[in-house]
């Protein structure tokens, strides 16, 4: 992402204001000598002071100059207003069974506490003037919502609100953060299959469209996962089988299904990384003749969907409790608004196996797991 000229030097001088190089209430230097200092035009120059002073960062007083503002972008001091700052479009955020209960709780919490959370959706932000934007809506700190894109982070650290990240883990950055177990539950449904007595057990694992950047990549939540998945098969001694896919239509899951299913020895077992994706794969093998789990055995994910792969019986899954993950967020929120908490935290949400009817005890052979299509 190219930066104008003018807009490096709003986010220098913006910085300057925020590390207190320019003191509140005192003048800023001249348009002329900050030309001088940048080696640019002052025409550039007036375009960062203008974007400053939309943000309420200076103010220009006739024949005195421009004066930085005594509560520039304090932290907190947007008052009440609270950013939902997330990737997708608009109608996300009413998705059931996920994520709408963790951001209804989240709403009614903050609501309780005094705070109002506005939603704000990256895909319809103007990525180049990002800051500018969000300076317009007076924000008192900002609530991340699957916001997995370092770039972003970084430029929204430079705000100095209060950050609070949920369903991606940006402690790295100093930024606190609710996320799941996604490790320990990973390792649950691939220990429950071992127990079950398979030992060749496929990791299905999805190239992640970004919807910031359009473009498919291995995510930190899909890495988390894979690594319960490795620990789980390494601490019973038996070989990783790790199987990327990137087209989801029913076509390219039968072909994968199909490669993966014509090797010797084939698959006993899929581990899945949500419950929708297990669904998927249950009907695709379903179509090749496949019984669920007499031939196959397959496992969900993070879901707490309670999806049903055929009538009465539905797909062994990892639960999570989201009305609670939004409880956690804003008390956790709450506690940085207050400054309770001056330091990021992370807050694990627990993940229990639910055993259902998509997994069984290993078939003895692989014989009779062949599917009619390639015999």
């Amino acid at each position: 992402m190219q930066l104008s000229p003018s807009q490096q030097i709003k986010r220098q001088l913006r910085q300057r204001i925020l590390d207190g190089q320019y003191e509140p209430g005192t003048t800023l230097p001249t348009i002329r000598s900050l030309a001088k200092s940048f080696n640019v035009s002052t025409k550039t120059v007036q375009k960062a002071i203008h974007a400053l002073s939309a943000e309420g960062m200076i103010e220009a007083k006739r024949g005195t100059g421009l004066f930085i503002k005594s509560q520039a972008f304090k932290p907190g001091s947007g008052g009440h207003r609270i950013g939902l700052l997330h990737s997708g479009p608009p109608e996300y955020l009413q998705g059931m069974p996920y994520p709408k209960p963790i951001l209804d709780t989240l709403t009614t919490e903050l609501q309780t506490a005094g705070f109002t959370l506005i939603p704000c959706s990256l895909i319809q932000l103007d990525r180049l003037a990002l800051e500018t934007e969000l300076s317009k809506l007076k924000l008192g700190g900002l609530v991340l919502f699957e916001v997995d894109a370092d770039r972003v982070i970084f430029e929204l650290l430079e705000m100095r609100l209060p950050l609070l990240s949920i369903d991606h883990d940006c402690y790295r950055h100093g930024v606190s953060s609710v996320v799941f177990d996604n490790v320990f539950g990973t390792f649950q449904t691939t220990k429950l299959l071992i127990e079950q007595g398979h030992k060749h057990i496929t990791f299905l694992r999805p190239l992640m469209v970004s919807k910031v950047h359009n473009n498919s990549s291995l995510t930190l939540i899909e890495d988390e996962r894979l690594k319960g998945y490795c620990v789980a098969m390494q601490d019973a001694g038996l070989s990783l089988d790790i199987q990327e896919y990137g087209r989801r239509s029913p076509e390219a899951i039968q072909e994968m299904l199909l490669r993966v299913l014509g090797r010797r020895p084939a698959p006993t077992a899929f581990v899945t990384n949500t419950d929708g994706s297990a669904l998927s794969f249950i009907q695709e093998l379903k179509k090749l003749g496949y019984r669920i789990p007499e031939d196959i055995s397959v496992t969900g994910g993070f879901g707490n969907y309670n999806l049903e792969f055929e009538p009465g019986r539905f797909i062994t899954s990892t639960f999570v409790d989201y009305a609670e993950t939004g409880r956690v967020a804003a008390r956790q929120f709450l506690e940085l608004m207050t400054g309770k908490v001056t330091k990021a935290e992370r807050k694990f949400m627990p993940v229990s196996l639910v055993r259902n009817q998509s997994t069984a005890t290993a078939p003895a052979g692989v014989a009779h797991v062949k599917s009619p299509a390639m015999a």
